[in-house]
């Protein structure tokens, strides 16, 4: 997400940045690229439009650069986002041009209890995003709050994945050990995960997790493909 600014407008001393119109179609932020592009990279989302609809779950919404990404670029994409805040969400309309829609849509609730009343529906997500952080550092991590780290609630977002789906989440920790802790308790719980960390910011990681048969050669290279396509830009270390 970048804010378009005309060309008139470039060299202007004063301007009102919101009323400049915003492209969704750029992520500029590298661990949110890498949160964006893992789906495609492990084929839980195909980058074609052969009429399958894949459903998404966000949980955490921030600003909603992911999932205006994600509306922006794809018409057969369908995102549900939780957001524990209300404040939040109307920062994202107000300033970040969320877009609301038959394909988009944004639920006020606690991001686990959404989970625990629909692990019981039919209804699969092919893919659930989790980047649900503190305000501040919480025994040596920021992300993900402590409900997304035990197993107990682990096995419930699992349920609520389709077969071939994943959970793509969001970490910030300081600490190595507390990283390999998390990724352990994931692997444990999915079966397989994949560590993206941006190579210039090494606290910002991103595990993607699932049933899948590890093979990181491959998932490098698909990985790559994705970031040419989508335009993204930085380089990240990948485990």
């Amino acid at each position: 997400m970048v804010l378009e600014v005309p060309p008139e407008k470039q060299n202007a001393t004063k301007l009102d940045t919101t009323l400049l119109p915003l492209n969704h179609s750029k992520i500029l932020v590298p661990y949110i690229q890498a949160m964006a592009a893992a789906p495609f990279a492990l084929n839980a989302l195909q980058l074609e439009n052969n009429g399958k609809v894949w459903n998404i779950l966000e949980i955490g919404l921030g600003t909603g650069i992911l999932n205006s990404f994600l509306h922006n670029v794809f018409t057969n994409i369908n995102i549900t986002a939780i957001e524990l805040e209300q404040g939040m969400y109307e920062i994202a309309k107000k300033y970040f041009g969320l877009i609301e829609d038959n394909y988009q849509r944004v639920i006020i609730e606690d991001g686990l209890r959404y989970l625990q009343k629909t692990s019981s529906s039919q209804s699969k997500f092919n893919v659930i995003f989790i980047d649900a952080c503190y305000d501040r550092i919480v025994d040596e991590v920021m992300c993900p709050v402590e409900a997304f780290m035990l197993k107990q609630n682990l096995h419930i977002v699992k349920k609520a994945l389709t077969k071939n789906g994943i959970v793509v989440l969001s970490v910030l920790t300081f600490e190595e050990n507390e990283l390999r802790k998390i990724q352990k308790r994931y692997t444990d719980v999915f079966g397989s995960c994949h560590l993206i960390t941006d190579g210039l910011n090494l606290v910002n990681h991103v595990l993607a997790c699932g049933e899948y048969r590890r093979n990181k050669a491959k998932f490098v290279r698909k990985l790559k493909e994705i970031y040419q396509k989508f335009e993204f830009n930085s380089e990240p270390n990948i485990d």
